[in-house]
């Protein structure tokens, strides 16, 4: 069994400003920063043995500051990405309807099938984070591994995390920056068992989340 600790990154400045970013970078916000410090501490006891993360400056930033504790440094794998928003990149949620009025339609009523203008599918970035967490997984057997990444990606996974059809995919909230959803894979027989999703009791003065409008 490997257990992976996974950590939404925390409040980015994509997230204040209220914009799409995909594979756009953009920093912690100063929150975002103390979001990750509480989660850090939160995680402070357990025995982490490895810890990956997006390139993407936002993820990474939180998993260094969380891999710190430890004494150890996030591995970055692009595999761990958040989903390319091709021409929704940078924009703002509420521009999303008026530009994209279709597409926009079809992310908030039937995420599974929904594709962005120039961008990767819902079912393009699924598969491709879920055979990264695997690949992660079957290299860190009988280990605990710390994992930082993004919100869309967890979204997805909270579908095989909890047996939910990715075409209920809309049914499933967004988890909160900086929270942490830990679950236990089985390589061998290619089974997994989750133990939380989305917890954020160590910091709910200070939680942000992405609105359900998103």
């Amino acid at each position: 069994m490997t257990r992976i600790i996974f950590v939404r990154h925390g409040e980015s400045t994509g997230n204040l400003e209220k914009r799409y970013f995909g594979h756009t970078d953009g920093p912690l916000t100063d929150l975002g920063r103390e979001q990750a410090k509480r989660t850090a501490a939160y995680l402070k006891g357990e025995k982490i043995d490895a810890a990956y993360s997006s390139d993407l400056v936002r993820a990474y930033e939180t998993g260094k500051i969380i891999a710190a504790e430890h004494g150890i440094e996030p591995v970055c794998d692009k595999g761990l990405r958040e989903m390319y928003m091709g021409k929704w990149e940078g924009l703002l949620f509420e521009d999303l309807p008026k530009h994209y009025p279709e597409e926009y339609e079809i992310w908030m009523h039937n995420l599974w099938e929904a594709k962005t203008d120039g961008g990767e599918s819902v079912q393009e970035m699924t598969v491709r984070v879920r055979d990264t967490v695997w690949k992660i997984a079957a290299e860190n057997d009988g280990k605990t591994v710390l994992v930082t990444f993004h919100g869309t990606p967890i979204r997805s996974l909270c579908c095989e995390w909890q047996g939910i059809p990715y075409e209920r995919m809309n049914d499933v909230n967004w988890v909160p920056n900086a929270s942490v959803s830990i679950v236990n894979y089985d390589v061998k027989n290619h089974t997994l068992e989750p133990e939380i999703i989305g917890y954020i009791g160590f910091a709910e003065d200070i939680s942000t989340a992405l609105p359900k409008t998103v």
